[in-house]
């Protein structure tokens, strides 16, 4: 795909006209209750929209993405992708697997190029995300899992990383308790190593998480058991679990980015990041999603900022320390990087075009020239990153 270096002004012209045509009503004209509220819904998420570019304009930081994956099935108007994750090829890394969520039908799996592999449409799957050593019987298998808003399920997949295939493993089906997870969000796998235990945590709209611990079963498939309730106080989205910590770090859309103990047994004590809230000026809320750059015991906590299109930046290591801000923007070939949803990081050599790893970001406008196509994942060279972070 082509990016456009006039993708900001083509987004503000189309979000101008949106508003003044949301304006130009005849006044003898009727204008439906449902139409009016429509229009006024519209008016502010044009205004939403052009607040937030401003905003963008404040973080000085920026990267460009190496390449793109290809636009998720859906219709170009349509919210779709929200979150990827990476399976990591351990004896070939540039064969490693990118696994991308389309919360309007289903699960994407694409190749180190953006080349979509395989499609499996399993559902409004949510967030994704992988387990590449899951203790199956006398096998080590990859799991990949996601929170399922057709159904409020939890699914687990089998990944087979030669066929490209994912294959429905839970040992009965994972649906939630309505009553208690107001539609499902966010999801993040968990393993104890020390405890040779395996969980995955899922949330809800209503700010409600729940970690269950998965079991292998005697034929061969994973059970999900209910260990534990965290509550918060609003809406919550992004996770990602420290598994060398043992720390939960939780997204509440309106506040900030919470820790907690990633262990059910050590209780629900919960931990704000001091400099996670609004009160710096490099956030803009929403909090939406969370990954970990590892570096043996250092690293770094990322938290994309939707509320200004930017990626925050945080010491790994207590009291997690702001590092920085920064965005994505045009390339030559390919356009940056707005409203994201999802992000994921690894550390892993993902083969001589990755030799430190990458950033995967989900891309809420995805420009093709003076085109805009379904949404899409944007990948960067995390060398890059960590140029501009440590300047």
């Amino acid at each position: 795909m082509c990016s456009s270096n006039l993708s900001f002004a083509g987004i503000f012209i189309s979000i101008f006209l949106i508003f003044q045509g949301c304006q130009s009503t005849s006044q003898d004209q009727a204008i439906s209750e449902e139409a009016a509220l429509a229009r006024q819904e519209a008016r502010e998420d044009s205004l939403e929209l052009v607040a937030a570019f401003e905003r963008q304009a404040q973080i000085p930081l920026s990267a460009i993405p190496a390449f793109e994956t290809e636009a998720v099935k859906a219709e170009q108007s349509l919210d779709a992708a929200d979150d990827p994750a990476i399976w990591v090829n351990p004896e070939h890394p540039e064969n490693s697997i990118l696994i991308g969520s389309n919360k309007q039908g289903g699960i994407h799996l694409y190749g180190m190029d953006g080349t979509e592999l395989a499609y499996f449409p399993v559902g409004k799957i949510n967030n994704v995300d992988v387990l590449p050593d899951f203790k199956l019987g006398e096998e080590t298998v990859a799991l990949v899992g996601g929170s399922n808003r057709s159904d409020q399920s939890m699914d687990l997949f089998l990944l087979d990383p030669e066929t490209h295939q994912l294959t429905d493993i839970a040992a009965d089906p994972m649906k939630v308790d309505t009553a208690e997870m107001d539609d499902v969000y966010g999801f993040c796998f968990y393993q104890d190593t020390e405890h040779q235990r395996s969980y995955a945590f899922m949330n809800a709209k209503n700010g409600r998480v729940q970690q269950f611990e998965l079991t292998a079963t005697e034929n061969g498939r994973v059970a999900a058991t209910k260990v534990r309730d965290i509550l918060f106080d609003s809406q919550v989205e992004g996770m990602v679990a420290d598994p060398l910590y043992h720390l939960l770090y939780v997204g509440e859309e309106d506040a900030g980015v919470w820790k907690v103990s990633a262990r059910p047994d050590e209780g629900n004590e919960k931990t704000l990041l001091a400099e996670s809230t609004e009160e710096n000026p490099a956030i803009s809320f929403d909090v939406e999603g969370l990954t970990l750059y590892t570096k043996g015991e250092a690293g770094y906590l990322i938290a994309s900022s939707q509320g200004n299109f930017s990626y925050a930046v945080f010491d790994r290591l207590p009291p997690h320390s702001y590092v920085a801000s920064f965005t994505l923007k045009d390339g030559e070939e390919i356009d940056g990087v707005e409203e994201t949803d999802g992000i994921e990081a690894v550390s892993a050599r993902l083969g001589d075009q990755f030799p430190m790893g990458a950033f995967i970001a989900q891309d809420g406008f995805n420009h093709d020239g003076d085109s805009l196509r379904a949404q899409n994942f944007k990948v960067v060279d995390w060398r890059e990153i960590a140029e501009v972070i440590t300047q």
